[in-house]
């Protein structure tokens, strides 16, 4: 499986007048290493493309053993470094290394919420797809025994959901025009979970929640739609339904069907080709980024 990767490389900002010559030094005045998050991305990391975008935010974690010396402090990319995906502190938020030298671990998530102080669980909900980038969980897993002499450290990514892209066309005997105006909805969905971001394992579903149907972002076009859904251990009871915007019979999809979607698993994307017809449409997927999750293909039909 593919796992993403973002570079964290912490070194000591560059302060003028510490040393009182006017020249651009490491601060040596409090002996304080603040951390510089410099990220380069080496796969496809994110909703839409492999690239950082403006304002995006990540909560970095420094910890003494098991106890957080720094929560949950916000990093976030300029317009101007998106491209490299340079990250730097929101203001109060930066975190500096113990001047004494000892060692510390970190640990990080993406997107950064306002988790309260004191509190490492992450709400988690699906409900609302646009825009997906908003819920496209991400953690890190941690890493330990830095200090101010060795201040670079990489984190790497995994994304902790589950990604859906639909490539829909129209049937023979049908137009493009046909599918405008198309909804696409997924079932029996249960929609909120928990991640704790410093344990980094799996989200946990909240299953006293009821299951219900999520709309997926659909293309104002009908050609595509996609979704980012909570791990599933069991696809049994989804249907994958279209409804056309000329007042006809949805079509539906039981998404088990496909034998390698008969789960959904975390940092997985599920691709699907839809041909819809009138009365009836067929399903072939096709693997790309994230973790392969459904192999070289599989295909179905539903009416």
């Amino acid at each position: 499986m593919k796992r993403q990767l973002l570079c964290i490389c912490v070194s000591a900002a560059l302060l003028a007048g510490c040393t009182g010559d006017g020249e651009t030094t490491v601060p040596d005045c409090d002996g304080r290493v603040p951390l510089q998050v410099n990220s380069g991305i080496h796969v496809q990391t994110r909703a839409y493309d492999d690239k950082w975008e403006t304002g995006d935010a990540i909560g970095i974690y420094m910890l003494n053993g098991e106890t957080a010396e720094s929560e949950n402090n916000r990093y976030t990319t300029a317009a101007d470094k998106q491209a490299t995906g340079s990250f730097s502190a929101a203001d109060g938020q930066t975190i500096y290394f113990p001047a004494s030298g000892d060692t510390r671990d970190f640990i990080a998530y993406y997107p950064w919420q306002d988790i309260p102080r004191g509190s490492s669980t992450y709400r988690v909900d699906v409900a609302t797809q646009d825009p997906q980038q908003a819920i496209d969980l991400m953690g890190a897993a941690k890493v330990t025994g830095k200090d101010k002499s060795d201040p670079e450290v990489t984190f790497r990514f995994t994304h902790k959901l589950v990604k859906l892209v639909l490539t829909i066309r129209p049937a023979a005997g049908m137009s493009s025009s046909d599918l405008q105006g198309l909804k696409v909805t997924l079932t029996n969905q249960h929609t909120q979970a928990t991640y704790d971001v410093l344990k980094g394992d799996d989200v946990t579903v909240d299953t006293d929640v009821a299951a219900t149907a999520i709309p997926l972002k659909t293309a104002a076009d009908g050609a595509s739609a996609e979704g980012i859904v909570l791990p599933a251990a069991d696809t049994a009871d989804m249907l994958l339904t279209f409804t056309l915007s000329d007042g006809g019979a949805p079509l539906t999809w039981a998404v088990k069907d496909a034998p390698l979607s008969r789960r959904f698993v975390a940092d997985s994307k599920y691709l699907y080709t839809i041909t819809i017809g009138k009365t009836d449409l067929e399903v072939t997927s096709t693997v790309t980024d994230w973790a392969p999750g459904n192999g070289s293909g599989e295909s179905g039909s539903a009416q």
